[in-house]
């Protein structure tokens, strides 16, 4: 198994200097109502989500938001 990273940081614009590498095993939170990205440069990573809703995403750039089929 591979031990790829995944990166989290947050503001309306991504910027590399404020992500932060979290290992496998690891959590973080997510305030409401504050944007944030990720990346995962190593690879591509398996990540749990859990969370109390309800919940949804805005995105800061309408042209990231998934295409509806």
């Amino acid at each position: 198994m591979s031990r790829v990273r995944w990166y989290i940081g947050w503001g309306e614009k991504y910027d590399e200097l404020k992500l932060i590498s979290l290992t496998p095993g690891s959590f973080y939170t997510e305030p409401a109502g504050v944007a944030h990205f990720v990346a995962t440069p190593d690879g591509e990573a398996i990540v749990q989500v859990t969370g109390t809703g309800p919940t949804k995403a805005d995105y800061v750039d309408p042209a990231h938001a998934p295409k509806k089929q």
